[in-house]
């Protein structure tokens, strides 16, 4: 999905200037064609997560165009499975033993998806910041799977993920899906999410698996209110 400036000023509900600063103080990525700024979504929620920008539910919106029901984000961790004490000295040796623990196909070649997940840090750390990382390839991993996952995992050392703010990473979120579209949903869901301070309080203490699932349950109707909330305004606008 390829946004415009006026479409990043109307989700994010900032002034224009605002934009023209995220763009050269903040990285914000785009490619230029035709003389315009465009933007990729995907891209957009990972930079907004990395630089602390307030995720609104108009962009939580836009990434349910694919309409999804409340406890999507939930049960995905809940077929992904949590994991706690990951070994690995660095991004390399971490994403090896997180490969392992996906609940994947037989037939899936994991050894290529480790390198597709390497290749993708050695390009752009997918690290967002206070010790959180949600890796994955450029495009979005699809594969013939039954239904999306979202694999949590806890690493037993923190791991240097060259994050922006500098903070070694010991959370990381692995996500498998069905489609692209589903994928942005997903990860929207997900970045939205990550704002939370009670769902960040159970993942910076390494809460039980029980307590993690319990708050995306609750999350994940307070997000889906907050869309149904957001579509309700641009109806009456």
């Amino acid at each position: 999905m390829e946004l415009t400036v006026k479409d990043i000023i109307r989700i994010f509900a900032v002034p224009e200037e605002t934009v023209n600063g995220w763009i050269e103080k903040k990285k914000m990525p785009y490619t230029l064609a035709n003389e315009q700024r465009h933007f990729n979504y995907i891209a957009l929620l990972d930079w907004a997560l990395e630089n602390k920008i307030k995720l609104t539910p108009e962009v939580l919106a836009l990434g349910e165009r694919q309409k999804q029901h409340s406890g999507i984000l939930y049960e995905a961790v809940k077929t992904g499975g949590i994991y706690y004490d990951i070994p690995g000295g660095n991004r390399e040796e971490v994403m090896k033993k997180i490969v392992d623990v996906l609940p994947l196909p037989q037939k899936t070649n994991r050894e290529l998806l480790v390198a597709m997940f390497i290749a993708r840090e050695k390009l752009t750390s997918t690290a967002v910041g206070d010790g959180i990382a949600l890796p994955h390839v450029r495009n979005p991993v699809v594969l013939s799977i039954d239904r999306p996952s979202i694999t949590l995992c806890f690493l037993k050392d923190p791991v240097d993920f060259k994050a922006l703010d500098h903070k070694l990473v010991y959370i990381v979120f692995t996500l498998l899906t069905t489609s692209v579209k589903e994928h942005m949903a997903i990860l929207s869901r997900l970045a939205f999410c990550l704002q939370n301070t009670r769902l960040l309080e159970c993942l910076h203490t390494k809460a039980s698996s029980e307590q993690i699932l319990a708050e995306l349950r609750v999350l994940g109707s307070m997000t889906s209110l907050s869309v149904k909330r957001d579509e309700k305004s641009e109806n009456i606008i």
